[in-house]
C-alpha cells in the first residue's frame, strides 16, 4: 500500500476528521491504516459495503462532518462526478506483492503458443498491477506480441481491453474469483484466457459463462418478443451510480419506440427493494441504469426480466449481436 500517498494527501489537505471505507474483504486494513494517521485527526471506520470505486458513502460523511474521505482498495471512478461534494477523497490502492512462479508462467506460455495465441492482451484488477507487468514482460520475451493494459479493468469496463479485439488473437486477464473475468467474457469479442493468480492456474469458467450469456440472450429476447410495454430505469443514488445523461437517453428512445418508462432510484438495490418497487407500480421489465452487474449476479432469478442498458438497447434497436454494459 503507497502510504507516500496517504501522507501527502494529510499534509496538504490538514483534515481535521477523516473516513476511512474500503471493500468488505479489505476492511481488515482499517487498522494497518488507521495506526499511519496522526493522533490529532478523528478517525471513523466506515462498516457500509464497498463494491467499486462508484460506491463511496457520502451521506456518512456528511453526517459525521468528516471534511475528507481515504477510500482503499481502488482507483478514482472514471464516470462519476464527485468534484462538487465540498469532501475530499484519497483513493489509496492496494497491491499483491508476490509474483508468480517460474514454473507456471512457463505452463502458460506453452498453453498459450498450444491454442495459437500469438498476440495477447494482458490485463487486470489495480491489485494485480505488478503481475500484469510481470506477465507481459515474461511472454513478450517469450515472442508473443503483447499488448499490456496497464488501466485497471472494473466490472463493469473492459473498454481499454475491448479496442484491442482487432489486434490480439486473445485476452489475458488476471484477477482472483469470477467476478471480473465474467464481465470480460460479456464485454469481449475474442477468446479469454483466465488467470488466478492466488491459485497460479489458467482457469476454464467458459460453460459457467456460456450458461450466463444464454440467460441474458433468452431475457432480451422474451422482452422483445412479447407484448410488454412498461419499464422501469433503475438509477443509483450513490454519485457515481447516478447516470442522468444515460437515464435520459433510455427513457428517450424507449418512448420513441413505443414504451412507457419509469424512473426509479435506488442507494443499494437488492431483490426486496425490486420486489417492494414491483408490488407498487407493477411495470413489465426492469432496466438497472446504476450498476450493470447487478441484473448479472444479482437479480438474473427476479421473477421479471432486470437487463443492464446494453440490453435494452439490443431490445429497442434490434441489435443482434451481445451488448454489454451499455
Amino acid at each position: 500500500m503507497p502510504f507516500n500517498l496517504l501522507n501527502r494527501f494529510l499534509d496538504e489537505e490538514k483534515p481535521r476528521k477523516i473516513l476511512l471505507h474500503a471493500p468488505d474483504g479489505l476492511k481488515p486494513l482499517y487498522s494497518c491504516v488507521g495506526k499511519n494517521i496522526p493522533s490529532n485527526i478523528e478517525v471513523y471506520y466506515s462498516s457500509s459495503p464497498g463494491y467499486g470505486a462508484c460506491d463511496i458513502p457520502l451521506w456518512e460523511a456528511e453526517v459525521l462532518e468528516a471534511d475528507s474521505i481515504v477510500h482503499i482498495g481502488h482507483l478514482e471512478y472514471p464516470f462519476t462526478g464527485l468534484g462538487s461534494i465540498g469532501r475530499r477523497i484519497l483513493y489509496l490502492p492496494v497491491y499483491f506483492n508476490k509474483l508468480l512462479g517460474a514454473e507456471f508462467l512457463e505452463s502458460l506460455s506453452k498453453h498459450l503458443e498450444a491454442q495459437g495465441f500469438a498476440a495477447v492482451s494482458v490485463s487486470s484488477t489495480i491489485v494485480e498491477a505488478r503481475i500484469r507487468s510481470q506477465v507481459g514482460e515474461y511472454l513478450s520475451g517469450k515472442g508473443f506480441v503483447i499488448y499490456e493494459v496497464k488501466q485497471p479493468v472494473l466490472g463493469c469496463i473492459y473498454t481499454p481491453v475491448a479496442a484491442l479485439d482487432e489486434k490480439v488473437d486473445a485476452h489475458l486477464l488476471i484477477a482472483g474469483g469470477l467476478f471480473h473475468h465474467l464481465g470480460a467474457y460479456l464485454s469481449l469479442r475474442k477468446p479469454l484466457v483466465s488467470i488466478d493468480p492466488y491459485r497460479e492456474s489458467i482457469m476454464d469458467y467458459s460453460r459457467e459463462f456460456s450458461k450466463h450469456l444464454h440467460k441474458r440472450f433468452y431475457l432480451v429476447s422474451k422482452v422483445k418478443n412479447s407484448s410488454m410495454r412498461t419499464l422501469g430505469i433503475i438509477t443509483g443514488g450513490l454519485p457515481g451510480q447516478h447516470r442522468p445523461r444515460l437515464v435520459e437517453a433510455l427513457k428517450e428512445l424507449a418512448g420513441r419506440k413505443g414504451y412507457e418508462a419509469y424512473v426509479i432510484s435506488s442507494t443499494y438495490l437488492t431483490m426486496d427493494r425490486l420486489i417492494a418497487i414491483d408490488n407498487s407500480l407493477k411495470l413489465d421489465f426492469y432496466v438497472v441504469a446504476s450498476c450493470p452487474r447487478l441484473p448479472i449476479d444479482d437479480l438474473s432469478n427476479f421473477y421479471k426480466p432486470v437487463l443492464t442498458p446494453g440490453e435494452l438497447l439490443m431490445v429497442l434497436e434490434g441489435r443482434e449481436e451481445y451488448v454489454f454494459p451499455w
